[in-house]
């Protein structure tokens, strides 16, 4: 036989019984789940037998006399053939060899690594890196269930078809195309904040944020859209909130609102076309309470500053040099509603607003945004100012608050006017604000909509429910019913199941570890928390747990808190003590239940006051069991809501021996009655100091902070205040610093 022809059938051999038996390992290995250093032994063995059965068929062919040297065509075919056959079985040594140590990265690695990222309740991560690995693993029932565990179904419906739709979830910088309307529904990371849609009709691109169920009316028929005007869909929501206010059943048309606060050179040209002597602009005659206004009387009230008509700082009726393209401020309620008539566009009503801002809509408000608008600051910014844009909408928050067109309470006495101005502080962009509408404050600004369908559904001009009242009025309830009360924030007392992992890269000197445990009641999500101490400290430290302010409330991300943490509390850490902040239910990347943390009679309010109560409490079991704390000694700090929240805190639990807490009180608004704060703060009896400011324009002193001092269970000679004159809601750090330590030390039980 030609022994060209042998070799082909060596290895011809080899490649038959090679794949076959590989093959049958390959399952026995995955069915009884061997590692893959088994299998690389049996590939070792079988290539080097293959090797060693073609180098013996080389030396005994190299020794085989042969009468003709030269090959034949026929052998040389041959010959090629089998040199392509040793290249295969080659081929299957590597495709096996690939194959099941992919197989055992998968199950050593990557799979423990999509349960530790789901576990640690990264649940869009775990979304993302499951989508992608069925792609590779289609048929793996793990990868499958962890994918399932990981995501929900969210349901689309428009009022028209042929609408192009894509997502892009959380976590990824993409959008990925789903196809035409109509189409029901699609799959997305298991999440409260999941998402994002992008619809795409006639050139115009309109990102909606995560729903569970997208419903939107385009605008149709003729229309013109002014310039420098962004559309927004129209909407049904089963509720918008607003300051503690909760409204069922809006329907939003779609409308325009401009992307700019009105300038100065804008309102000119009502000015100069004798837009305060055409009565046909203005609102009267005009029913307040009990009388009626009219044009002639009330139209002597708005001159600049030389008694010539226009806003409060214009003088002459011109505005001051140079503020050109800046927004006009110091007009009321009625010259806004004039220009607008002057423009034949509307006054945004509360909805719309909200809408527009994502501030009643969404329960995460976009920190750059917040950070990077116009607040507390001595300057007014241009109207396209784009730092602080909100989806092209410039000075949504911020630079001057909006006169809108919903009056607030009844007859007329104020009318709503939302966004904070540069005068005052980032909270305002959530406080609902009112002013009366002959008000002329500097910071008291516009900007237009215009409304793109009628309908008579438009929620337009509901009246906004006037909610303030005094707490220390109220009369309490019996201890039973408060015990009954208290009784909501019970859970299982289940074993602690923490686990701790310890920052390699945090700040030199000091460690910061984060804790995970399971949550107190019902959840996908994981309570965790940091704890910061100093190293130079060997004996036991004493524990100090954080609620945060109302910033967690309105951040999406962790990203900074640690160091933030170091900084803010530095003072306390260098003196022995160790920081705890949990993540409370409804903070930071936590899920969410509310979007305000303004109280009202909400049930999604109620759920998060119990959830961040079990959360405290939990948290509290857990530093009772670390060896390395004085948890005798515990104490409590908040400022804001954090002090707010103290009222509840430290009446469902007593284990802390002292609080300190910062401008804080009574909010006047209701919420449910089996949560409502008064009942609690009159049952706290910690030791508590409380440092406020009498100028506090976000918890005020006199509607908030003297209820709370009234109403406080605290002992007198265990209760110290410090209310401060000169001060708002931002308070002297170097006081804090200097009280606090002290305060907290006052009550140490060594």
């Amino acid at each position: 036989m030609n022994s060209s022809n042998k070799y082909v059938q060596l290895v011809g051999g080899f490649v038959a019984v090679i794949f076959g038996v590989l093959q049958g390992i390959d399952w026995v290995f995955k069915r009884f789940e061997i590692d893959s250093y088994y299998f690389n032994i049996i590939l070792i063995i079988l290539l080097l037998a293959f090797i060693i059965s073609i180098s013996i068929y080389f030396i005994r062919r190299k020794k085989a006399k042969s009468e003709n040297k030269k090959l034949e065509k026929k052998s040389k075919v041959k010959l090629i053939l089998g040199i392509i056959l040793t290249g295969l079985v080659l081929l299957i040594f590597v495709y096996f060899f690939r194959k099941i140590n992919n197989n055992q990265a998968l199950v050593s690695e990557i799979i423990p690594e999509l349960i530790e990222i789901y576990d640690e309740g990264k649940i869009a991560e775990s979304f993302n890196k499951a989508k992608e690995l069925l792609e590779d693993y289609p048929n793996n029932d793990i990868i499958k269930n962890y994918y399932e565990k990981s995501s929900k179904y969210v349901y689309l419906k428009t009022d028209i078809d042929g609408v192009d739709v894509s997502v892009q979830y959380t976590g990824d910088s993409t959008y990925i195309y789903l196809g035409k309307t109509p189409l029901d529904s699609f799959v997305v990371p298991n999440l409260w904040n999941s998402h994002k849609i992008k619809l795409s009709l006639n050139g115009i691109d309109y990102i909606e944020n995560a729903n569970n169920f997208h419903n939107y009316y385009f605008p149709k028929g003729d229309y013109i859209i002014p310039e420098d005007h962004k559309i927004f869909l129209g909407k049904d929501f089963n509720v918008m909130r607003l300051q503690g206010l909760e409204f069922r059943n809006i329907n939003i048309q779609p409308f325009s609102i401009g992307t700019n606060e009105v300038s100065n050179q804008e309102f000119q040209e009502f000015v100069d076309a004798g837009g305060y002597e055409n009565p046909a602009y203005w609102d009267f005659p005009f029913r307040q309470g009990n009388k009626t206004i009219d044009f002639k009387s009330t139209i002597k009230l708005f001159t600049g500053k030389y008694g010539k008509p226009g806003p409060a700082n214009w003088s002459y009726g011109k505005f001051p040099s140079g503020l050109d393209n800046y927004p006009v401020t110091g007009i009321s309620w009625f010259e806004a509603r004039a220009y607008a008539k002057f423009r034949n566009l509307e006054l945004p009503n509360v909805f719309q607003w909200l809408y527009a801002s994502g501030s009643g809509t969404s329960s995460i408000y976009n920190s750059e945004v917040l950070n990077n608008s116009n607040f507390s600051s001595s300057e007014i910014r241009n109207v396209f100012d784009n730092r602080g844009s909100n989806g092209l909408i410039n000075n949504i928050a911020g630079n001057v608050k909006e006169w809108l067109l919903n009056p607030f309470g009844e007859n007329n006495i104020e009318y709503s006017i939302l966004g904070g101005s540069y005068l005052e502080s980032p909270y305002y962009f959530k406080n609902y604000s009112s002013l009366p509408p002959t008000d002329r404050s500097l910071g008291n600004g516009v900007r237009l909509a215009k409304n793109l369908k009628n309908s008579n559904k438009n929620s337009e001009q509901r009246v906004i429910p006037d909610f303030y009242r005094d707490v220390s009025l109220i009369p309490d309830i019996s201890d039973d019913a408060f015990e009954i009360y208290k009784s909501q924030f019970d859970y299982k007392n289940t074993n602690i199941d923490t686990t701790i992992k310890i920052s390699n890269d945090f700040q030199d000197g000091y460690t910061l570890e984060t804790f995970t445990m399971t949550a107190p009641y019902e959840t996908n999500e994981k309570l965790t928390g940091y704890i910061i101490y100093s190293n130079k400290f060997n004996n036991k430290l004493n524990p100090v747990i954080i609620f945060p302010s109302a910033g967690a409330l309105v951040r999406d991300s962790v990203d900074g808190l640690p160091e933030n943490l170091l900084n803010n509390y530095k003072y306390l850490i260098d003196e022995g003590f160790v920081i705890i902040h949990p993540i409370y239910f409804n903070t930071f990347n936590r899920e969410r239940s509310s979007d305000t943390w303004v109280p009202n009679e909400s049930e999604g309010y109620k759920e998060m006051i119990i959830k961040m109560g079990k959360d405290y409490k939990r948290s509290l079991d857990y530093i009772e069991t670390r060896n390395d704390f004085n948890f005798k000694n515990l104490s409590y700090y908040g400022y804001s809501l954090g002090s707010r929240y103290a009222n509840i805190m430290l009446a469902i639990d007593d284990r802390a021996k002292s609080a300190f807490i910062c401008a804080g009180g009574i909010r006047m608004q209701k919420s449910k009655k089996e949560i409502d704060e008064h009942y609690y703060v009159r049952r706290v009896k910690t030791p508590i100091f409380h440092m406020v400011g009498k100028l506090d324009g976000t918890l005020g002193y006199e509607d908030v902070y003297l209820p709370w001092k009234k109403l406080i269970g605290t002992p007198k000679n265990d209760l110290k205040t410090l209310e401060l004159e000169d001060f708002g809601h931002g308070l002297p750090k170097d006081s804090i610093i200097k009280y606090h330590s002290s305060w907290a030390k006052k009550y140490f039980q060594e």
